[in-house]
């Protein structure tokens, strides 16, 4: 496939800029990305599967 040429077309997708940086951090932290998560999500929202994609665990009040 030539560069710039893709498979699926992009969407835009326009979280605000500090939740974005944070779900960012939260994916790595769980080894995955953010498409992983935002494609696990929808596939949980339109029913396809009844497990959400992992999310890091609690930070406690004292970290």
């Amino acid at each position: 496939m030539p560069a710039g040429v893709h498979r699926i077309r992009a969407r835009t997708f326009r979280p605000e800029p500090q939740l974005y940086e944070q779900a960012k951090a939260a994916v790595a932290e769980v080894d995955s990305d953010m498409n992983a998560h935002i494609n696990a999500f929808l596939r949980w929202l339109i029913r396809e599967t009844d497990e959400l994609p992992p999310r890091p665990a609690k930070k406690s009040a004292a970290s």
